[in-house]
C-alpha cells in the first residue's frame, strides 16, 4: 500500500512538472516595465512592410511565443499577404515570409472559397480588421473571412470568403481549417477559454453570433436575443470571470454584453463613454475590465457593466482608427498598437479608480465659468 502511494505521488509530481514545463515562461521586457502609467510611448519602429499593410489590418499577441503578429492589408494601398512579427523580448520586427507576388492576383488564379490564390498555401491579402485571435490550446493565430483583394488598383475584385485559417509562428506556415463559415467585412472575434471556442460576430446589419469549436473545427450560428444591429468595424472581448462577451459596434458607438450560454444581449451603461468599434479593444484579466482604444479611449467595468472615459496623460501620434490592431501583453502588462508612426505601448494603472474617472468626466462636462 505504501509503495502504491509513493508511486502515485511520483506520477502526480511528474504530471505537474510536465504541465509546468509545457507552459510558456517569458520574462517582462525591462523597457516596457519602466513605462510610465497612463501614457502612450513609442517603443519600437513600425512593421517591416509598406504602410498599406495597416489598412484595416488586425493583429494578435501570441502569448505562447511572446510575439505580436500583424496580418492585413488588402486595400488599394498594398496587396501583400505576409505576416510581420514583433519580438516582445527585443522589440524588433521581422517579416516572416515574402508575400505572394501582385502579378499572381488574376481572375484565373483566385479561389474565393478557400480565400487564397490557387497556387499559394497562404490566405490572400484582406481587410482583416478584428477578425483574428490567438488560440492558446492550439498555440496558433486564428483568422476568418474578411474583405478580399480588389480595392483600388488591386485586381481582381473578391467577395469576403467563408474561410478560416491557423497561422503557426514556429513552423511559419498557414493551415486551412474550414470553408463553410460566415462571410463578412469588419467582424469581431474573441477566444473563450471556458468552452475552447472562438466567437465571431459578422459586420452585418442583424448578425448571428457564430461559434468555431477548436476541437472539431466546426462552425455553428446562434441567434442573439433580442436581435441586435451591428455594422463593419467591431471589437469583441471575453471576460472569463463574468462569462460575458463585450462588443463595441462601429461608428454607431453602440455597446453590447452577450451571454455565450443563452445568447441574451443587454446594453451596458454608456452614459459617460460610448466605445468606438473603429478603434481597438482589449481585456485586462487582472482587473476584469475592457479598454477601448480610440483617441482618448474608455474602460468597461464588467462588475458594474458601465463604461468610463479614459484620458491618458499623453496619447499616441498618428491615426486612431486602428481596428483590430490592438493587443494586451499579459507578460509586460501593456497595450500595444502599430500605426504609420511606429509601435506604441500603454501601461494601464494597476487598479482603475472608477469614482475618480466619473468625477473627471463630470467636471469635463461642466460649461466653462463666465469671464468676469
Amino acid at each position: 500500500m505504501k509503495m502504491k502511494i509513493i508511486l502515485a505521488a511520483a506520477v502526480l509530481a511528474g504530471l505537474v512538472a510536465a504541465a509546468a514545463a509545457a507552459e510558456p515562461v517569458h520574462q517582462p521586457n525591462p523597457k516596457l516595465a519602466a513605462l510610465p502609467v497612463n501614457t502612450w510611448v513609442r517603443v519600437a519602429d513600425k512593421q517591416p512592410a509598406p504602410d498599406g499593410i495597416l489598412a484595416y489590418a488586425g493583429g494578435v499577441l501570441d502569448s505562447e511565443h511572446n510575439v505580436y503578429l500583424l496580418f492585413g492589408g488588402g486595400h488599394g494601398d498594398y496587396w501583400g499577404n505576409e505576416v510581420c512579427a514583433l519580438d516582445m523580448k527585443t522589440l524588433a520586427w521581422k517579416r516572416m515570409y515574402e508575400p505572394d507576388a501582385r502579378e499572381r492576383y488574376t481572375n484565373d488564379n483566385i479561389d474565393n472559397v478557400k480565400g487564397k490564390l490557387k497556387d499559394s498555401d497562404k490566405p490572400y491579402t484582406r481587410h482583416s480588421y478584428q477578425m483574428l485571435t490567438f488560440v492558446p490550446t492550439a498555440k496558433k493565430m486564428f483568422v476568418w473571412s474578411g474583405c478580399g483583394p480588389g480595392w483600388g488598383k488591386i485586381a481582381p475584385t473578391c467577395p469576403a470568403p467563408p474561410d478560416a485559417w491557423y497561422y503557426d509562428y514556429v513552423a511559419n506556415k498557414w493551415e486551412l481549417l474550414a470553408t463553410d463559415g460566415p462571410k463578412t467585412v469588419g467582424g469581431g472575434t474573441c477566444y473563450d477559454p471556458k468552452r475552447d471556442v472562438v466567437w465571431a460576430l459578422p459586420g452585418t446589419s442583424w448578425p448571428k453570433l457564430w461559434k468555431f469549436d477548436i476541437k472539431t473545427a466546426k462552425w455553428s450560428a446562434h441567434a442573439m436575443k433580442p436581435d441586435s444591429s451591428a455594422t463593419c468595424h467591431l471589437d469583441l472581448v471575453y471576460s472569463p470571470k463574468r462569462d460575458l462577451i463585450a462588443a463595441a459596434v462601429g461608428e454607431q458607438k453602440k455597446a453590447y454584453l452577450i451571454n455565450p450560454e443563452t445568447f441574451a444581449v443587454e446594453q451596458p451603461d454608456t452614459s459617460l463613454y460610448k466605445p468606438h468599434g473603429g478603434g481597438g479593444m482589449v481585456y485586462l484579466p487582472d482587473q476584469d475590465v475592457a479598454i477601448n482604444v480610440f483617441q482618448a479611449g474608455g474602460v468597461l467595468d464588467f462588475e458594474t457593466k458601465k463604461w468610463y472615459p479614459l484620458v491618458p496623460e499623453k496619447t499616441f501620434e498618428g491615426k486612431s482608427w486602428i481596428y483590430g490592431n490592438c493587443n494586451y501583453s499579459p507578460v509586460d502588462k501593456v497595450i500595444l498598437i502599430v500605426n504609420a508612426k511606429g509601435t506604441w505601448a500603454y501601461r494601464p494603472p494597476e487598479k482603475f479608480d472608477f469614482k475618480a474617472l466619473a468625477e473627471k468626466a463630470a467636471a469635463a462636462a461642466q460649461p466653462p465659468a463666465p469671464k468676469k
